[in-house]
This record gives C-alpha cells, sequence and structure tokens, in this order.
C-alpha cells in the first residue's frame, strides 16, 4: 500500500463522523468464544489433575468432593467424554446468546458537519436494553485498552470516563468497592466501546471533538512544567498577616 493511499478502515470511518450507528467487529464475537472455550478446557484439565494425577490427591479430592467409587473408577478418558458432553450444550448456548447480544450493540457518537459533537450514544441488551447518553461536556478521561485478545483479533475498547464517575471510583467505599465494580462492569469508565478495529482512529476523534469545548487542547499527559499550583503562603498573604501583625502592636486608645 503507497504512503497516500492511507489506512484502510471498515467499517467506515464515515459513519463514525456522520454520526450513523455503528456495531463491534465479528472479532469482538471471537474473542468471547475463545477466552469462554479456554476456560472450560482449564477446567478440564484442573478435574484431570484433581483425580488422576496422584492416588493422596485423588483421594482428598473423592472424600472432600464426596464423589462416589464409580467416577474414579471410570478412568479418565470416560470422565472426559461426560464433562464435553456437559459442557458442549452450555457452550453453545453461549454462542448464540452472546451472537445475539454483540449484534444488537449500538455504538453513535452524534456528530454533524461543523457542529461540536453533543453525545456518546450507547446501546446494549437483549431482554434488558439500556441506552446510554453521555455528553462530552461531561467527559474527563478517554483511554484505549487492548488486552492479549484484543491484540490478537486486531481490536480494542475505548472507555469513557465522566467526572461524576471518577469521583465514585476514587472515593465510593476504597479498594474492595473498586475491585467489585472492575469484576461486574469491566472497568471504572462509565461506558466501553469495544471491540471495534478502528479504535485509535475512533479516540482520536473523540480528543478532537473534546477540544471544542475548551479554548485550551487537551494534553493526553501532563508534565510537571504544564501543572499549576495554588500555593496557600504567597506574597499576598504575606503582607495580609504583616498588617495584622501591626494592627496587633498598635496602642490602642
Amino acid at each position: 500500500m503507497s504512503g497516500n493511499e492511507g489506512r484502510v478502515i471498515k467499517p467506515p470511518f464515515e459513519q463514525v463522523t456522520s454520526g450513523r450507528v455503528f456495531h463491534p467487529d465479528n472479532a469482538f464475537l471471537y474473542k468471547k468464544w475463545l477466552r469462554v472455550f479456554i476456560v472450560l478446557c482449564f477446567i478440564w484439565i484442573v478435574i484431570l489433575v484433581a483425580l488422576f494425577s496422584h492416588p493422596g490427591l485423588t483421594f482428598i479430592v473423592k472424600e472432600l468432593a464426596k464423589l462416589p467409587d464409580f467416577i474414579i473408577e471410570a478412568g479418565s478418558f470416560t470422565i472426559s467424554l461426560w464433562y464435553w458432553f456437559l459442557v458442549s450444550g452450555v457452550f453453545i448456548l453461549w454462542v448464540v446468546y452472546s451472537y445475539i447480544y454483540v449484534k444488537r450493540i449500538d455504538y453513535s457518537l452524534k456528530s454533524w458537519e461543523g457542529e461540536v459533537s453533543p453525545e456518546i450514544y450507547v446501546k446494549k441488551g437483549i431482554i434488558t436494553v439500556t441506552q446510554k447518553h453521555v455528553p462530552f461536556r461531561n467527559i474527563t478521561h478517554v483511554k484505549t485498552t487492548r488486552g492479549p485478545f484484543d491484540r490478537l483479533f486486531g481490536i480494542g475498547t475505548i472507555q469513557i470516563e465522566t467526572a461524576a464517575k471518577s469521583q465514585i471510583a476514587h472515593e465510593g467505599g476504597g479498594l474492595i468497592a473498586l475491585i467489585l465494580q472492575r469484576l461486574m462492569s469491566g472497568g471504572t469508565a462509565e461506558e466501553n466501546i469495544e471491540g471495534v478495529k478502528f479504535h485509535e482512529e475512533l479516540r482520536d476523534f473523540i480528543l478532537r471533538e473534546l477540544r471544542g469545548f475548551t479554548t485550551k487542547p487537551i494534553p493526553s499527559v501532563l508534565s510537571r512544567d504544564h501543572v499549576t499550583r495554588k500555593r496557600i503562603f504567597n506574597q499576598g498573604t504575606l503582607q495580609a498577616f504583616l498588617e495584622i501583625r501591626d494592627e496587633l502592636r498598635a496602642p490602642r486608645k
């Protein structure tokens, strides 16, 4: 590809800049399916190791779990067949559910030509449908995250955080509350735009739109030279203390 052709983005990035609805890439589905499959494989290996790796460990697991003798006597091959027969049904249900869930996710930046985007719109859910409108004027942080599975499938997540959410994350119950919040919602962000291949372009577009709400550019990282701190003791406060001292020392009539 020549340098002047630019970067090919699918779906077209014009969908974002025109305010049209766009959706997660199919790779987001593959990521979800692969993660669950790896978890099922890990559980299968743990079961085989616990039951058949060592006689002493097998006895302990049998006594703790109150397993009948026929399970141990069945052997690792039969146990594996039973396990994969049971979990295959669960995995198929998960595949169907996640497919419907992801296909019903809608994203939009509500952007019009010549105007600043007023909000980020996210719609998720199957039975209970949640629609969120995150105003641009409330956004404080925009972050791109890419885990190992994201890099494998070439996708990323844009985390949008607002001022109210930042305060809750820092003041709402300490470390335990923060951990529970991350486990339940996938992070402390107000909303996540997940599973998009053009996540870098999307992040840059949001940052450009955010600059329309301020006269100063939004730096990605603040250095010490750009941070201005308000000093309590300055020339003005020193002068005030001197005047109070002189007033107290003055003779009273």
